[in-house]
Order: C-alpha cells, then structure tokens, then sequence
C-alpha cells in the first residue's frame, strides 16, 4: 500500500519519478503511451477491384517502446463508422487490464466519398447467390421496397483482399503475432458468418453485431451447410449480439436480423462443432445503432477473458 500511495503522488507531481499504479500493462512500460496510436488513413488497391479501399491503422500504446513485442490484430469492416469506435473500446478495455493490447485495422470506403461510399459494401459484403433480401415473406417484401438490379456478389474477392493481400503487405510493415479477429455489424456480420465457413482458419475469433445472415437467400446458412458436409471442427471463437428492440423497426423485420441472428446460434449449437467456442447476447432495450458499441465492448471482454484474468485487476487488492 504505501508503494501504491508513492506511485499516486508522482502522478500529482509530488517530486516522485515512479509511473501512476492504473495500468500495470502501461505504467510498468517507460515510454508508453497512454492511449493507442491512430495512423493516417492510407489507401489500398485490390486486384478485384477498379477502386481504393480505405485502411486506418492504431497502434498499441506500448508498441514504440517495445521493439520486440507481437500483437493481435482485430479487423475491423466499414472503416469510417466502426474503426474509430473500436480504437477507443480497446483503450478502455485495455486501461481496465479487461483485455492484452493489440492492433487495430480497419478497412472500407474512403470518408471522403460519404454513405454512398459506404453502399458499396451491399456489392463487398455479398456471398454467391441470388438477389439481396431473406427467403420468403421477408424477401418478398424486400423486392418490393428496395428492388435492386443484378448485381455482382464479390465477398470472395473482398475476403481474398483482405486475407491474401493485405494481411501479407500490412504483416512486413508491423508485428502481427499471428492471432487474427474480425468485427462486423450488419452486412458486415454477414460477411463474417459467410467467411467461417468459406475461409476457416482464416480468423480466430469473431465478434458480430446484428448480422444481416439471412440475406441473399440464406447464403450464409447453404455455406454452412456445405462446410458441415465435410467437417466436424471449427476451432473458432466467436461473439454473436443483437438489439432485442430491432424487431420494433419494420425495415428490420424485413432483413430478418433477429431470426436470421438466431437461428445462425442454433444453427451452431446444434451442430456442435469441435473447437467452437460460441456466445451469444440480445440486448433488451438497444436498437441496430445502439447495440454496435455494446457488441463490441463485450465481444471484446469474452475474447479476452482468459488474458485478462491472468493480467489481473487494476485496483489495489485488501493487504
């Protein structure tokens, strides 16, 4: 206790040189930062695709005064609405001792090109299939209030982007340890569902909020099906929430999010997949928005839960 009270005064600057006792995981390391370093957005461009992506980067607190150290990276979808809440959700978590430190990326449309850029993701986000909307009622209605026009179904090309060649440039540039997670909320859940099965092994853990996968016809739901042909294990850990008011917005009953969401976890329940490692959670009283910070912070503190208990508590423990 007194070597904690010494450590408090030299954070009011009372003449002792020791770091502040709040975060062992960044007050035991000289130099650290207190918070993550956000990089400028770069832009990337994919063999599949005529366009730049955006990619935004944050950096570990730690990660310019430990030269030697690897770190998870959590890929975050839709660069310009999602990365920026994930960056500060992983500071907290970390301030906390809730989770290890690791690098952000995130990965979408340019800023700049506003919501219409951000549309691109219905093309980006796609499984093979047919159409846009659910099976049945749902896609019925779908076609009626949104009827789109044919449209390419690339999530193959975007995986291929973001697995084969960007993953490999961004890990000669930074210190990747090899354990890689993926953030995705909506269409970006759907891409996530889609990706276990026709990319296993390509992500560790997964964190998917109100995923749209019911669409393109049960796309999701067939690649399972195909990958459950042939395979017993999934060794994955994967986070799964929605907002338990979605069902009061009816665009949202349109897209099927909570029976598409739900029977994606029974799906996996059922199936029983060795190495599966499966949470879920609705949210009572959060909408699609407002449930996207929530997913994320306890996507993240279920992920990590084992590290962060082995880190331990940032508060003085009864001498």
């Amino acid at each position: 206790m007194i070597r904690f009270f010494g450590l408090m005064l030299a954070a009011l600057g009372w003449g002792m040189a020791a770091p502040v006792l709040a975060n062992p995981q960044l007050a035991a390391i000289p130099g650290a930062r207190a918070n993550m370093e956000v990089l400028e957005t770069e832009r990337f461009r994919a063999a599949a695709f005529s366009y730049d992506h955006a990619v935004t980067i944050a950096l570990p607190a730690s990660y310019g005064v430990l030269p030697d150290k690897t770190y998870p990276v959590l890929w975050v979808l839709d660069d310009p609405l999602m990365t920026r809440m994930a960056v500060s959700t992983v500071d907290l978590l970390v301030s906390g001792n809730m989770m290890p430190e690791v690098i952000v990326i995130g990965v979408g449309s340019p800023s700049e090109e506003g919501l219409a850029g951000v549309g691109k993701r219905i093309v980006e986000f796609s499984p093979p299939g047919e159409g846009f909307g659910p099976p049945g009622l749902a896609g019925e209605t779908m076609r009626q209030i949104v009827p789109l026009p044919e449209y390419p179904h690339r999530a193959d090309e975007f995986l291929g982007f973001l697995i084969d060649e960007l993953r490999p440039q961004l890990a000669q540039r930074y210190r990747f340890s090899g354990e890689h997670v993926l953030h995705g909320h909506s269409l970006g859940g759907m891409l996530g569902g889609y990706a276990l099965f026709s990319r296993p092994g390509a992500f560790d853990k997964m964190i998917l909020g109100s995923p749209a996968m019911a669409n393109i016809d049960d796309a999701v739901f067939k690649a399972e099906g195909r990958f459950a042909a042939e395979n017993e294990a999934l060794p994955a850990t994967l986070y799964i929430g929605a907002g338990g008011t979605e069902g009061n917005e009816w665009f949202l009953n349109v897209g099927s999010i909570l029976t598409g969401t739900s029977r994606f976890v029974e799906r996996l329940r059922l199936r029983g997949y060795e190495g599966l490692d499966l949470h879920s959670q609705f949210y009572t009283g959060e909408d699609h928005y407002t449930v996207a910070p929530r997913v994320m912070l306890d996507g993240l503190r279920y992920l990590y839960r084992e590290e962060a208990a082995e880190i331990g508590s940032t508060w003085p423990q009864r001498p």
